[in-house]
């Protein structure tokens, strides 16, 4: 039984099949990041792996692949598959077989590079994105963790409570920028200091709002200086000022990485997170398909916690393993290329305490934990030694 994090030289198809006894059912997070099948013989140069296969090979590929990651995962885990356009289509309708429509979680948009003079002379447009494809083993039993992401302060947020200890039908508001004026602060200083203090009003729908907040509107149009609050059982209470909703913006304000900031829910288009200056990150330079710790860590924070088991088939440069390690994840890590001597100095060196890139400064990672390698393949069914496959970047 697999005890410690691992890093596992070797065809994937073999390993994960090996794991099957140890890991089987165990594991919280899958990420793959497998060749694209961008129609180049090679990609990476010597050592590198090829990525033409004919689109039912490729597919046939993935299948045995996936089938055996979908194994590996608890029935509160999920999979990650990341791609470009060129194969998308292909694994969305693969998985929609092997996992069942229902388990689609969603379909994320990352924009991975930015246009530039040497990036935009052939005809169409620019590639800017890529995928993320995010299956549960189980929908209705899948944990996850809401993320919330910074944001610009939302300036409709314009009314201040000038007297929060008392009832909200005394309540008495002025204007935010006289109340920040008032208190020799800014603006934006104020509204992340006092966030539930601050407000705003939205009208009330005559049609889809409920019989309470109507009548609520009715009694607040007649009495239109004072809060009239509308209870609900199981739900914050709604307040209604001068005929309007009166919402507070303490919901709007979030610490992340430990900056107090104003946010938004997580969507699934990721525009937020650099893939610029990440070729140093580790120490591992890797030219091909190398992913942001930052990109690997909101995978990670959606949908494990610490001590989960992550896994990731087409390791490369080592980036999962890293960022699972600086979490306080377990991890397995599989890649048959010579990039996996990349993958096990990089970790060893963020083991050690000896990595202040990528995300441990904001984890406060500074080093720990076990780690175990093998370099030799696992044996087939018939007793010989595994090979073959593509290895991925």
């Amino acid at each position: 039984m697999i005890t410690t994090s691992l890093l596992w030289r070797g065809d994937n198809q073999h390993t994960l099949r090996a794991l099957l006894p140890e890991l089987a059912g165990r594991v919280r997070c899958v990420y793959l990041d497998p060749p694209y099948n961008t129609g180049a013989p090679r990609k990476g140069g010597e050592g590198g792996y090829a990525d033409a296969m004919p689109r039912e090979l490729w597919r046939a590929f993935m299948a045995e692949r996936l089938g055996l990651c979908r194994a590996l995962l608890s029935d509160e885990g999920s999979l990650w598959v990341q791609l470009d356009e060129n194969e998308l289509d292909t694994t969305k309708l693969l998985l929609d077989e092997l996992f069942g429509r229902a388990q689609f979680i969603a379909r994320i948009t990352v924009e991975a590079r930015a246009p530039s003079a040497f990036s935009t002379v052939n005809k169409g447009l620019f590639k800017a994105s890529e995928y993320l494809l995010w299956y549960a083993r189980d929908r209705q039993r899948l944990r996850f963790t809401p993320q919330r992401v910074p944001c610009e302060r939302d300036r409709m947020y314009n009314l201040f409570v000038q007297n929060p200890e008392d009832p909200p039908a005394a309540w008495r508001l002025t204007r935010l920028q006289d109340a920040a004026a008032a208190q020799k602060l800014s603006v934006d200083a104020l509204v992340l200091s006092a966030p539930e203090r601050v407000a705003r009003l939205a009208s009330i729908h005559p049609v889809k709002a409920g019989r309470a907040i109507l009548a609520a509107k009715a009694r607040s149009i007649a009495a239109p200086d004072q809060v009239i609050v509308v209870p609900r059982e199981g739900h914050p209470d709604q307040l209604v000022l001068r005929g309007q909703q009166l919402i507070l913006y303490d919901k709007q304000v979030s610490v992340i990485d430990g900056q107090r900031t104003p946010s938004r829910p997580l969507t699934n288009i990721w525009t937020d997170i650099a893939w610029e200056g990440i070729a140093a990150e580790g120490g591992a330079r890797y030219k091909e398909g190398k992913k942001p710790e930052r990109l690997l860590r909101r995978v990670l924070q959606l949908c494990t916690d610490p001590g989960d088991w992550v896994l990731d088939p087409f390791m490369g440069s080592g980036t999962t393993p890293a960022v699972a390690a600086k979490m306080g994840r377990r991890f397995v890590g599989l890649e048959q290329g010579p990039v996996f001597e990349v993958a096990v100095a990089r970790l060893e060196r963020v083991l050690a305490g000896q990595d202040p890139t990528g995300v441990s400064r904001v984890e406060g990672y500074g080093g720990g934990g076990a780690l175990e390698v093998r370099r030799e393949p696992p044996t087939d069914h018939k007793g010989g030694m595994a090979g073959g496959g593509s290895s991925p970047a």
